[in-house]
């Protein structure tokens, strides 16, 4: 429960930083990781890094707040 109470903290965080923000080209955004974080596992960390590099080349017209590593599909 304490979790997902704060996730729901940070989520309120990234919209309330992408409103105030990001109308002068501040991109806020997360990455939520579902999964213990492990070399050589469905969470590597090589993997979890292509969510911050998708973010920070996202065309601003694109912008996401939020990417969700799942594990390797």
């Amino acid at each position: 429960m304490s979790l997902s109470l704060g996730k729901a903290g940070v989520r309120t965080l990234v919209a309330l930083l992408d409103q105030q923000y990001g109308s002068s080209g501040v991109h806020v955004a997360s990455v939520t990781v579902d999964g213990p974080v492990a070399p050589g596992t469905d969470f590597d960390p090589d993997d979890i890094a292509e969510h911050y590099w998708q973010l920070h080349t996202q065309p601003r017209p694109l912008w996401d707040r939020e990417a969700l590593h799942a594990g390797r599909s």
